[in-house]
């Protein structure tokens, strides 16, 4: 004899109202940060400028999101004031960076 789990009950699909839209985020000052970087200000005086402080981080890393955009700004670029596609230049040596990318991705 064969036990059959009987079937489950699904929840109706709710439609949302018309008039909702997605969260809007706040949008990130990629000029503001390169000019900051260019300067050589630090993480943390470039992310109390733009207000991108992260305070309620659960392991306590107050820089993360401005760390994060930083990255996606090396490998990835940003658009700068013509509308071109320009990658952030690191501040260390190519050397150093190939160092440390493959440290973490050992750790990894």
């Amino acid at each position: 004899m064969i036990h059959m789990k009987p079937a489950r009950k699904m929840k109706p699909r709710v439609r949302k109202p018309k008039g909702s839209k997605r969260c809007q985020y706040r949008t990130f000052p990629y000029l503001k940060v390169a000019k900051m970087w260019e300067k050589g200000m630090t993480i943390g005086r470039i992310a109390r400028a733009t207000k991108r402080v992260d305070k309620e981080n659960a392991n306590g890393d107050l820089y993360h999101s401005l760390r994060n955009f930083l990255h996606r700004m090396h490998t990835h670029g940003y658009r700068n004031a013509n509308g071109r596609l320009v990658r952030l230049p690191y501040r260390v040596s190519p050397k150093t960076v190939r160092a440390a990318r493959k440290a973490g991705l050992r750790a990894w």
